[in-house]
């Protein structure tokens, strides 16, 4: 059997078997970096970050608020990375959803993600969903929003309105971001 990647597969670490999504760093500046939990099987199966229902509301929310050009690339995680957008997950496993992904490889992942991000200099950091967020800022709970506290590298902190929030909400909270957003491009 031929073992082909798509898209931005790549093999996990020794011990994990299978595939999961390679972290997305663009090649200049990183003006963002979204970050999940961790990536579902049909995005892996897709070689593409966020390829379900709720995955693909939030990042056309995220080009709504002007963060990419969905225009630039057939897929949205590619147009973003052209506009300067990492993306990764603090936890590599591929599961269906966030029950099935053990505090410990939270623990486990989260050294190795805040490394990486600092070592970029990441000036934004936006959580798609809440888990992200609060394992970065060692919260128990988090609105969304910006967040009062930064990262220990002194990235500011955006956690995304759920995907089923309601429409009003959703927009208060994503004009916050546009926001931030001018603060950190300029």
């Amino acid at each position: 059997m031929v073992d082909r990647l798509i898209g931005h597969q790549e093999r996990l670490p020794d011990g994990h078997g299978g595939l999961t999504l390679a972290d997305l760093w663009p090649a200049g500046h990183v003006v963002a970096a979204v970050v999940g939990l961790n990536p579902a099987p049909k995005s892996v199966e897709a070689g593409h970050y966020y390829q379900g229902p709720a995955g693909q509301r939030q990042l056309v929310r995220l080009a709504e608020v002007g963060l990419f050009d969905p225009a630039d690339a057939p897929f949205l995680d590619d147009a973003a990375l052209q506009r300067g957008i990492a993306f990764t997950d603090i936890v590599k496993v591929p599961t269906l959803g966030e029950k099935q992904v053990k505090a410990e490889r939270i623990r486990e992942g989260l050294p190795l993600l805040e490394a990486s991000l600092a070592a970029r200099e990441v000036p934004l950091v936006i959580g798609v969903f809440r888990h992200p967020v609060q394992a970065l800022l060692g919260l128990r709970k988090s609105k969304p929003g910006l967040q009062e506290k930064t990262t220990s590298w002194g990235a500011r902190v955006f956690r995304m309105p759920g995907p089923y929030a309601k429409a009003d909400e959703a927009r208060r909270v994503l004009a916050e971001l546009g926001n931030v957003l001018l603060e950190v491009t300029t």
